[in-house]
């Protein structure tokens, strides 16, 4: 589902429903306008209330007919209600025209003054702005929805406004701060009265997951809400869930798997006449299909989806039609095709700011680039799009540090506020117990009972914190490799296993050079922007198993297990040459930097304090020796 869909989703209240009907509302004018409007009244507070949430489409679409029924004739106020709802209909497939309407109902909405029918015109303006401009133009307008309803009595549908700023967050790779806009939807349904989980919302908390790499979270997420939603018999939910769940597999390396799950929402959406969920069942196909080497189905299958988004006017997905057409053709050889493809999808992607997709592109042309022989350029766009994985992987590492913070805080928080209850709660009880001691003792037992209990709560959630902060404490907050206790115990872990199963295991020291002149010309801003590239840099050279981690200020220790001297060395030389390569535009343009490198293997029952002193001493050579080497 794109983020347009997902926004018009809460500007209706409960998705972007189709609403065929003409702009003349066809009223029964033998029905007195009293019981028009109490009619009106109900239906309303039906398609705005909770049920809404996970309401069909057919459901919503047949409530919304209903309410232009009842709208009564001369009342500004029940009219700026229904216009701020059916602002969200697919009716309005120019954006242009939608924006036209949002603005009128915005401003009908202000003449009345009913705050909540303002907030629902602003997303929607939200979605039109969006799919004009691009998605980080709805920001702004998605902003002041929420201030304007913060502290007010709308909660669900200030939880809507977060959840849509989230998938928002979510879609241009700020994980962190999408998660913790989904955090307090969560938190504004409760207040709404909303006690279980709204599927929506957990279905954009487990994509969040999976653009921030975290694919079994995500994928238990998935799996979880298929089973719920099968249940519940909810079919257009099902076929969305298997979508995302076809994304996971396709971004983590099982295109057979993305396959199964897009051909099975695809039948799910055929049979249901979801036409929108087909067309994306459809897209994601064609990307599995390509992967799996079989360009003729892909193209197939792209022309089906292209003719299905342009029968319902969404251009939304442009770019990855685009894309992956131009991807199906260079897998047949025809890259004079697939470039005219590229070239085309490159603005759509840019205006949406969506970096993976970038990245995808400048692969997929760089490849046909050095089938034609342009060598030149296949290397531009081969360094294109080495650097933006190289960002995209720092960024995901970034937003999964974040969200710890994050979470750490919330809970933090949350633990706060229950003891200042439990002791508010127990200065109650107390007086309670005192003013009727004589006569309720019983009473009063079972409340000193109530308070060891919750005082053994609170005391298991303090040893829950401090465990946190401990692993908290493994980290440095800096550049986010393992802080020096984080690398010491890792290293004294990889040692042991070393011993226990007689494998050779090596440690690099490196020092990064003249660090100091950094700081001194540059300020320590941007020294700290050093340290950071460096350690994105390094740890893309490094297996998943090799722990990096931070001892000084510009000193880090790398533990290789398994790891012979010579193969280390090899790593080493893999380190010089990444961190020779680092530029830093913003900074300098000629700023360059390196980098000294000491190997040591570990002997027979060495302790952990000797393996790291003769790394030291190694690394002592090679800034003897010149700096920008390594020595074993």
């Amino acid at each position: 589902m794109t983020i347009l869909t997902a926004i018009l989703l809460v500007a209706a209240l409960a998705g972007a429903r189709a609403a065929h009907a003409s702009d003349v509302v066809r009223r029964d004018e033998a029905e007195p306008g009293s019981t028009r409007a109490a009619a009106f009244d109900q239906t309303f507070q039906r398609v705005v209330g909770p049920a809404s949430l996970d309401a069909t489409r057919a459901a919503y679409d047949a409530d919304l007919e209903r309410l232009r029924a009842q709208l009564p004739a001369g009342d500004p106020l029940r009219d700026a209600r229904f216009r701020a709802l059916y602002c969200g209909s697919d009716r309005w497939k120019d954006p242009a025209q939608g924006l036209a309407y949002a603005d009128e109902a915005l401003r009908r909405a202000r003449d009345v003054r009913d705050v909540a029918s303002e907030a629902r015109a602003m997303l929607c303006r939200t979605a039109y702005l969006m799919a004009a401009s691009g998605s980080q133009r709805g920001l702004p307008e998605i902003d002041k929805a929420i201030a304007l309803l913060q502290g007010g009595p709308e909660q669900q549908l200030l939880g809507e406004a977060l959840h849509a700023r989230g998938d928002i967050l979510s879609l241009l790779g700020e994980q962190a701060r999408a998660m913790l806009d989904f955090q307090r939807a969560r938190a504004a349904y409760r207040g709404a009265g909303i006690e279980g989980e709204v599927e929506s919302l957990m279905l954009s908390m487990a994509i969040g997951y999976r653009r921030m790499g975290d694919f079994e979270q995500a994928r238990r997420h998935f799996e979880a809400a298929a089973t719920r939603l099968e249940a519940r018999g909810d079919w257009e939910a099902v076929a969305t869930n298997l979508i995302q769940l076809g994304f996971l597999h396709d971004e983590s390396g099982a295109p057979e798997k993305a396959s199964d799950a897009f051909r099975r929402a695809l039948a799910i959406a055929e049979r249901e006449r979801d036409n929108y969920s087909a067309n994306a069942a459809r897209l994601g196909l064609a990307g599995a299909q390509v992967a799996l080497g079989d360009p003729k189905a892909a193209l197939e299958t792209l022309a089906l989806a292209r003719a299905g988004f342009a029968a319902e006017q969404d251009t939304s997905n442009d770019d990855m039609l685009l894309l992956l057409t131009g991807e199906a053709l260079a897998r047949q050889g025809q890259h004079i095709g697939a470039m005219e493809r590229y070239r085309q999808a490159q603005p759509l992607i840019e205006r949406n700011g969506n970096q993976r997709y970038l990245a995808d592109l400048f692969k997929a042309r760089a490849a046909s680039e050095e089938a034609l022989g342009w060598t030149a350029a296949a290397l531009e766009d081969y360094k294109r799009y080495a650097g933006l994985q190289l960002k995209l992987q720092g960024k995901m590492r970034l937003q999964q540090g974040l969200l710890l913070e994050y979470e750490s805080e919330i809970q933090r928080r949350e633990w706060d506020n229950r003891r200042l209850r439990a002791e508010a709660l127990g200065k109650q009880q107390e007086v309670a117990v005192l003013e009727r001691v004589r006569r309720w003792q019983t009473a009063a037992l079972a409340l000193g009972a109530l308070l060891v209990a919750l005082l053994a709560s609170l005391a298991w959630r303090q040893r829950a914190r401090s465990r946190a902060m401990h692993t908290l404490a493994m980290r440095d907050p800096l550049t986010g490799a393992a802080s020096r206790m984080g690398i010491e115990d890792e290293a004294a872990r990889a040692l042991a296993q070393a011993h226990a199963e007689e494998k050779p295991l090596s440690l690099l020291m490196l020092d990064l050079d003249h660090f100091k002149t950094v700081n001194d010309r540059y300020g320590h801003a941007a020294g700290d922007a050093v340290l950071r590239a460096a350690v994105d840099a390094w740890e893309a050279q490094l297996r998943g198993r090799d722990p990096l981690g931070r001892v000084g200020g510009e000193e880090f220790v790398v533990v290789c297990p398994e790891t012979s001297l010579a193969q280390a060395t090899v790593v080493a030389q893999r380190l010089l040459e990444a961190t020779r390569g680092l530029r830093f535009p913003k900074i300098d343009p000629e700023l360059r930097v390196s980098v000294s490198i000491g190997i040591a293997q570990c002997r027979r029952d060495e302790h952990r304090d000797s393996l790291l002193d003769r790394a030291d001493a190694a690394l002592y050579r090679a800034k003897q020796r010149g700096r920008d080497r390594a020595e074993a």
